[in-house]
Parts: structure tokens; sequence; C-alpha cells
């Protein structure tokens, strides 16, 4: 018994024992797989020769601090490449990653002996000098890292592409008295110069807590709501007038903050092209608008539609704007001629060449262009008709004094004359009531958008209004304006006209340079 009892202990002491060599094993194992993946992200980190890891320059920095006190000076810059995120989709991983090596290889050229470089995040460097301090030479520096970035970079074969780099910079003690104190000024300064378009350095001082930690906080807000999918299109309608049916919808841009509610552009979109995101608005934009109409074709199919979008001149600088927008459309086996995008100032098209190639290839493609917020004048009623658009928007201050609108009626009468040779169409916006649809209805204008109709609203609340045809409903009530107007008309009244100028005749007077006056 005695001897089975011995048996017994040691059996569990030895069984103790596998269990707690086995446990420390595990830990062991986890150390070394742990110790092996923060080795490996540091030789990741230590992008190029003469560079150091992320965390050798916080430490470096630190202690430098610790050592100096504050009877020392040092310089640190941080170097944010513009874009950079979109370029992985495009030339994949491995060529972005020798990009990255190149521009630090290009950042160190620059800098003096005594200054670390590392690769802080993603497509981001950090830069710290020791004992420099003099903004003279900091700013030399920083004007020498932008050139040197902004030079080509080969990619593919016979491929080239030049990049830039928004970058902020402080000095120890003025813009802080710890690491974390420096790196949130940096972060500060380096919001700045991404925010005013990049390709630019912003020098700390003391007032840009004051002036922009609100914008920088704007700022994240809109990135972080990216990141989100806060941001949704509304749809405002566009109508027949004449036949009392739907033609289509323009989708514009709204953000769904979490707390403030819908916001419109005006609130954010500024801030979009600063940061370069406007071309991410693009390709969202006519993916979420084709997703969209394949939505409300397969709900309403006997409701012919053609949606419409907004195109920035920013956007329309991008030379690659043409053909991802023509990928996208592929992608989805969607029909272009069942899409508009507009643009503010025709003019441009012919003034900057990367628009107008953009403008070519998408109208080529079967996109329909249109114009926004046209404007009637003289030169503008010439000038339109030998540009590549299909659809003229009357802009709203043709609608502001009907009472007085002589010279612009005439100047209508020649763009509605064109529009009908030309196979053109003419949209009117900016219709807020039945007497003015009654209005430009008179003038031979056709079709309408504005807050008579409906204002811009969610996909689901546009559902509901094609549903209930709504639309019919008020165009019925212009009907019946006009009804009623008629009956109250007196023919024998009419006094005898006298001779008008003709569309044509107007035309040769412009031509001419002649004042024609607005009576």
């Amino acid at each position: 018994m005695f001897l089975e009892n011995i048996n017994d202990g040691l059996a569990i002491v030895i069984m103790l024992i596998a269990v707690l060599v086995t446990i420390g094993l595990g830990v062991l194992m986890f150390f070394l797989i742990k110790r092996n993946v923060m080795k490996e992200k540091e030789e990741h980190d230590v992008i190029v020769e003469n560079a150091i890891t992320q965390r050798a320059m916080v430490d470096s920095i630190k202690q430098f601090i610790k050592k100096v006190d504050r009877f020392g000076a040092m310089t640190l810059y941080y170097i944010d490449i513009d874009g950079f995120g979109d370029l992985n989709e495009v030339f994949g991983t491995e060529a972005c990653d020798q990009i990255l090596k190149e521009i630090a290889a290009r950042i160190l050229r620059v800098l003096p002996y005594k200054a670390s470089l590392c690769r802080y995040k993603n497509d981001e460097f950090l830069v710290f000098i020791k004992d420099e301090d003099n903004k003279g030479r900091i700013e030399k520096i920083a004007s020498q890292i932008n050139e040197i970035i902004n030079s080509p970079y080969q990619v593919l074969v016979g491929e080239s592409l030049n990049l830039t780099a928004s970058i902020g910079m402080v000095t120890y003690p003025q813009a802080g008295a710890t690491f974390d104190e420096l790196y949130s000024n940096l972060e500060l300064t380096t919001y700045v110069s991404k925010r005013d378009g990049g390709n630019k350095f912003t020098n700390f001082y003391a007032s840009i807590k004051e002036e922009e930690t609100d914008n920088m906080v704007y700022f994240q807000e809109i990135k972080n709501a990216i990141l989100n999918k806060e941001f949704v299109l509304y749809f405002q309608p566009i109508v027949n007038l004449k036949d009392k049916t739907m033609e289509g919808a323009e989708a514009l841009m709204r953000w769904n903050h979490p707390t403030k509610g819908v916001q419109a552009p005006s609130t954010f979109l500024k801030v979009l092209e600063q940061s370069g995101d406007i071309k991410w608005v693009g390709e969202w934009g006519i993916e979420s608008m084709i997703r969209m109409h394949n939505q409300m074709a397969e709900k309403f199919p006997t409701i012919p539609m053609r949606f419409s979008l907004n195109l920035s001149t920013k956007q329309l600088l991008d030379p690659t704007l043409a053909t991802k927008f023509i990928d996208i459309m592929n992608k989805n086996n969607a029909k272009p001629d069942q899409y508009m995008l507009e643009i503010s100032d025709f003019m441009m098209v012919e003034r900057i060449a990367v628009i107008k190639t953009n403008i070519y290839k998408l109208r080529d493609f079967g996109f329909k262009i249109a114009v926004d917020g046209f404007e009637l004048d003289g030169q503008s009623v010439q000038n339109i008709q030998r540009s590549p658009i299909d659809v003229i928007k009357l802009g709203r201050g043709f609608l502001k004094d009907i009472e007085n609108n002589f010279m612009k009626e005439r100047f209508l009468q020649i763009l509605v004359k064109y529009a009908m040779d030309n196979n053109r169409q003419l949209i009117c916006e900016g219709i807020e009531t039945a007497e003015v649809t009654k209005y430009v209805k008179e003038q031979n204008v056709f079709y309408g958008q504005g807050y008579y109709f409906a204002k811009p609203m969610s996909q689901e609340a546009f559902a509901e209004y094609l549903e209930k045809h709504q639309y019919k409903v008020l165009l019925d009530d212009v009907s019946s304006l006009e009804d009623s107007e008629a009956l109250f008309k007196d023919q024998d009244m009419t006094p005898e006209e006298e001779h008008e100028e003709t569309p044509e005749e107007l035309l040769e007077r412009i031509a001419r340079g002649e004042d024609i006056g607005e009576s």
C-alpha cells in the first residue's frame, strides 16, 4: 500500500513536471516567434542602408531630450508621400516597395551627416537632425527633400511617374518638451501641408495649434468617414415637362455624419480636394451610381432613367480619370449612354489638354457630357456651339427675374434652335414653383430640375417618389394652371407686334462685337 502511494505520488509529480515543461516550452516558443516577428518588422522598417528602425528612432529622440534637457536643439521632419496608397492598386506592392526604397535613398542624399531617417509608417518617413534649429537651414533642407522626391520614378518599362510629399517640421524645445508633444505638432504641420494640396512644407509656429487644431480634427473625421463608408448619394429628379415622364436624376454626394446628420458637399468637398481624396470620390461615386441604377431598373423596368454625376476641375485634371471610369463601367457591364457627367466650365475643355483628353475619351466611350450652371450671355451661347457638350443645364440665374428676361430670352431662342438642329438637350435648373415651370415650357425648354419637383433625397425616398409618380402629380398642377390662364386669354387684345430681330441677326451683331445691351 505504501509503495502504491509512493508510485501514485511520483506519477503525479512527473505529470506536473511534464505540464510545466510543456507550458514553459510554449511560452518560450511564443517569445521566440514574437521576437522573430518584431525582428522581421524592424528589418522591413530599415528600408535602405543607413536608415534606422522606428523604435530606434523614437528611443534616440527621447534619449537626446533627456541628455540635453532644454539646453540643446534638434529638428524633426515628417514626410508623407501624397496619394501613395492609390499606387498599390495600380502597380502592386512589390513595385511600390521599390519606389519607397528609392524615396528613402533620395532623402538620405540631401540630409546632413548628423541626421537619422526611419520609415515611420507605410509611406511616411521621420527625420531627426541633432543640434539644429536654424530656420533658414531647416527650410532649405525641406525644400530640397520636396524637390528630390518630385523627380520621376521608373515603375515599368517605358513608364514613369512623379510624386510629391507633404512635409511637417518642428524644432526642440520651441514646439514641445517631450517626444509626444513634438510628434503631435508634427502631425499638425504635416496636415497643413497636405490640406493645402501637398508638395510643400510647413514649419511650426506659435499660433498654429489655435488656428489649425479644429481643422485637423475635421480632416481626420473625413478620412475616417471614407473608411467607415459614411458618404452616400442623394438623388434629385430631372423630369420631362412636356410628356410628364421621368428623364433621370442627378446624383449628389452627402456625408451621413454620425452626430451632425446629413452634411452637404459645401462642408467637406474642399477638404477632399485639398487632401487628394477627390480621386476616390469620383470612383466611389460612379460605382455607387451604377448600383443604384441597377436597383431602380429592376424595380421600375418601364421607367427609363439616366443618372448624372458632377466632376470637379480637380478630378478632371487627373490624367487617369477617363481610363478608371471606363474600367469601372466595363467591370459592371454598365451602359454609358445611361449616365451623364456634368462639368461646370465647358471652356476649360479646350484650354487644358488633360481635361480635353479626359472629356473626349469619356464622350467617345458613350457617356453624355453636360455643362452645369450655364449662363445665358452672347459669348457663352456662341462658344457652347463649338464644344463637345451633349446637354446644357441652364443656371438658376436665368430664373431670378423672369419679368425682365427679354435679352436672356433672345439668347435662349438661339440656344433652343441650336439644340434642336444638333440633337442637344436643354435642362432648366432651379425650378421652384408651378408658375416658373409654365414659364420654362413657354421658352421651349422641356426638361426641368428643382425643388418644385423634389429636393435631393435618399435612395429609399427616391424609390418611393418613383413608385407614387409624384412628378406627374406636380406636372398635372402645371397643366391646370396653363388651362386656367388659357380661359382668360383675350385674343382680340393682342397688340400689333413690331419687327423682332431674328436669332441669326442677333448672333451676327454679337460676332461683330456690337454692344447689344440688356434691354
